[in-house]
C-alpha cells in the first residue's frame, strides 16, 4: 500500500513533465513560424495572397471579417467571459490561482510580442509590404502600423487566453480555441498579419502561460488570490477594471499614449 504522500509527489512529477513537454512543443513550433517568416515567399505570400483574393467579392462579407477584426466583443470580451466563468466555477484556491497567473502572463506575452515586432528582422504586414500586392476589403480603410508584423500580439494575448481556459478544465476549452482561431484569422484577410504571425503569437502566448504553471509560481499566486478574497468590493472593482483592459488590449491607454510613439 502505498503512503499518500508518495502519489501527490508522483502527481506532481508528473505535471512537472507535461509542463515542461508543452513549453518544449511550443517553443519549437515559435521556431518554426520565425523561419517560415524569414522567407515569406515561400508559405505566407502565396496563402495570404489566396485569402485576399476572395477580397472584394462581397460589401457584406467584407463588412463582416471586418467586425470580427475590429470589435472586441468577438474576441476579448468573449475570452475574459469565459476566464471568469473558470474562476467561479471553482472555490479551490490552487485551481484560481492557475487562471490569475495564466491571466497574467497572457498580457506580459502580448508586450513581449510587441517588442519581437520591432527587435526581429521579419516581414512588414500584408497591408504595407512592398512585395505583397494587397488590395484591401471593399468600404474598408486600415490604419495599422508599419513595423514588423511577427509575431501578432492580438494572437499572443487571446490564445494565451484560450490556453488559461484549457488549463481550468473548462468544459468549453476546445470552443474557445477554435473560435479564437476563427476570429484572430480575420486579421489576415484584412492584412494586419501574414499566417506566420498568427502561429508564432499562438505559440508565445502558450509558452508564457504554460512555463507559469510552474509549483513556485502558483504558490505565490495562491497567497496572492487569498489576499485579494479577504477585501472582495476592491478585488472586484480592480477586477473589473483589468479585465476590461485585457479584453480591449489596454485599447484606451494606447490610444492615449500614442503620441509618445510607444505603442
Amino acid at each position: 500500500m502505498h503512503a499518500p504522500g508518495l502519489g501527490i509527489y508522483k502527481r506532481s512529477l508528473g505535471a512537472g513533465v507535461q509542463i515542461r513537454r508543452n513549453v518544449l512543443i511550443s517553443s519549437l513550433v515559435f521556431l518554426g513560424a520565425f523561419a517560415v517568416a524569414l522567407a515569406p515567399e515561400i508559405f505566407d505570400r502565396p496563402l495570404t495572397g489566396l485569402i485576399n483574393s476572395f477580397a472584394n467579392r462581397s460589401r457584406l462579407f467584407d463588412g463582416l471579417v471586418s467586425s470580427l477584426n475590429d470589435c472586441c466583443s468577438f474576441s476579448g470580451v468573449v475570452l475574459m467571459a469565459l476566464i471568469w466563468s473558470c474562476w467561479l466555477d471553482t472555490n479551490n484556491i490552487e485551481s484560481r490561482a492557475r487562471i490569475l497567473v495564466g491571466t497574467l502572463a497572457a498580457v506580459a506575452a502580448g508586450g513581449v510580442s510587441r517588442v519581437l515586432q520591432h527587435a526581429l528582422p521579419t516581414h512588414p504586414r500584408p497591408f504595407h509590404d512592398p512585395a505583397f500586392a494587397f488590395q484591401a476589403p471593399s468600404g474598408i480603410e486600415q490604419h495599422y502600423n508599419t513595423w514588423n508584423s511577427f509575431p501578432s500580439d492580438h494572437v499572443t494575448v487571446f490564445m494565451g487566453l484560450a490556453f488559461v481556459i484549457y488549463i481550468a478544465r473548462s468544459r468549453f476549452a476546445i470552443f474557445v480555441i477554435v473560435w479564437t482561431i476563427f476570429v484572430e484569422t480575420s486579421r489576415v484577410y484584412m492584412g494586419g498579419h501574414y499566417p506566420s504571425d498568427m502561429v508564432g503569437g499562438a505559440a508565445l502566448g502558450a509558452v508564457a502561460v504554460w512555463a507559469t504553471q510552474v509549483p513556485w509560481l502558483i504558490s505565490l499566486g495562491s497567497r496572492l488570490v487569498i489576499r485579494l478574497e479577504r477585501s472582495p468590493s476592491l478585488f472586484c472593482m480592480g477586477a473589473f477594471f483589468l479585465s476590461y483592459q485585457i479584453a480591449t488590449l489596454f485599447g484606451d491607454i494606447r490610444n492615449t499614449l500614442g503620441p509618445l510613439h510607444i505603442w
